[in-house]
């Protein structure tokens, strides 16, 4: 199939309009109506390509969308998945009004992952009129749940959701993302006895117990997590991202809590990686038989993804990237992605790729490069016109 290029004012308006629809996934703060509204938006616009689309209830009001292209009698499926949710706007109260300075479209979502999400349909704006000369079927994914617990994806992934490869619409700087880290979010308690905060001596001190967790965790476990290692992804790392406890400041604290953020490497399990610090803590409590310290509550156990090298999604992507960027450099990242879920649990190899930086995901003055995305959408085109040929 030859090649097709894209309309930069198309894919602005695009972008544009999926910037204006609030998709605040519900778990965070100031959300009011969820994927709803934008899954609806996606849906006609597939409809309206003659695409065979349908809505896939994950919760009630936040559906996935699927999206079919039917390509040339292929046995073949390109799975290309981009998640509708987007982060709070409380940190960016005015960023669902899109705004363009140079090269730069402002707004929330624009990079994470609304740019990806307008590529790809741009993409398939670009290959429905020539389905017949496409050497697989297309099917695109919209899923919700992205930045909260990625439900969307792992629902597709575990309810049949099939194809031969898939391409995640992530910010990637155009690089082909073959390996990233998954991660274990999880709460460690210590327990203590309150008591008057005149007479500490009287009570145990479950701040103090914690002190002297975090002292075990950042001399004894951190130094063998920069043991463990990936070859695109890096390290294993720890984050010790919150702590809270105690009543009130003339008590003394009978409970403190420490959330901890431990990134995964793509050859580590997460429950494994959650047994280790089971493990550890009841090395610190035989060295240290007054702390009373547990895992109490998990959050998120997410794997890690990757890619082989010579799998027909890598080979695809790197040859459409030497064509269209003039570069095809297989990467890893810290970061997880959707991925993890399509590769994990539904078996399918996956390429992380999208424009836009990680650097600027998430943040209050929240941009993309309007050309990535452009270059994205013929991007994500070309893949499609090499998988399965």
């Amino acid at each position: 199939m030859e090649r097709v290029h894209a309309d930069r004012q198309r894919i602005l308006a695009l972008l544009s309009d999926l910037i204006r629809i609030d998709s605040v996934n519900p778990a965070l703060e100031g959300a009011t109506v969820g994927e709803g509204p934008i899954a609806r938006y996606v849906a006609d616009l597939c409809r309206g390509l003659g695409l065979e689309t349908t809505l896939q209830e994950v919760e009630p009001g936040r559906p996935n969308v699927l999206a079919r292209l039917r390509g040339g009698g292929s046995r073949h499926t390109l799975l290309l998945e981009a998640h509708l949710d987007t982060v709070t706007l409380v940190n960016m109260p005015h960023g669902l009004e899109p705004r363009l300075e140079g090269d730069r479209l402002y707004g929330r979502g624009a990079c994470d992952t609304k740019g990806g999400l307008a590529a790809m349909l741009g993409a398939l704006e670009l290959l429905a009129p020539r389905a017949r000369a496409l050497p697989c079927d297309v099917l695109f994914l919209g899923s919700m749940g992205e930045e909260v617990d990625g439900k969307g994806a792992s629902y597709f992934a575990t309810t049949g959701g099939r194809a031969d490869g898939a391409v995640v619409a992530e910010p990637s700087s155009l690089r082909p993302i073959v390996a990233h880290k998954g991660v274990a979010r999880f709460r460690i308690k210590t327990t203590g006895r309150s008591g008057h905060s005149s007479r500490p001596e009287l009570g145990d001190n479950a701040i103090e117990q914690m002190a002297e967790v975090i002292r075990f965790l950042k001399e004894t476990v951190e130094p063998r997590l920069a043991q463990l290692r990936h070859p695109l992804c890096g390290p294993a790392t720890q984050c010790l991202a919150r702590i809270y406890g105690g009543v009130q400041i003339n008590i003394v604290p009978h409970e403190a809590y420490l959330e901890i953020d431990r990134r995964v490497l793509p050859t580590e399990e997460p429950e494994a990686v959650l047994d280790s610090y089971r493990a550890a803590l009841a090395e610190l409590r035989r060295q240290r038989p007054g702390v009373r310290a547990e895992v109490d509550r998990v959050f998120l156990l997410s794997p890690g993804m990757e890619a082989g090298l010579d799998s027909a999604i890598v080979q695809a992507t790197l040859a459409a990237c030497q064509a269209v960027v003039g570069r095809a450099e297989p990467a890893g990242v810290p970061y997880g992605t959707d991925a993890s879920w399509l590769w994990k649990q539904g078996g399918i190899p996956c390429v992380v790729l999208g424009p836009g930086s990680i650097d600027q995901a998430h943040t209050a003055d929240e941009w993309v490069p309007l050309d990535e995305v452009v270059r994205a959408v013929e991007l994500y085109a070309e893949i499609a016109a090499r998988f399965g040929a």
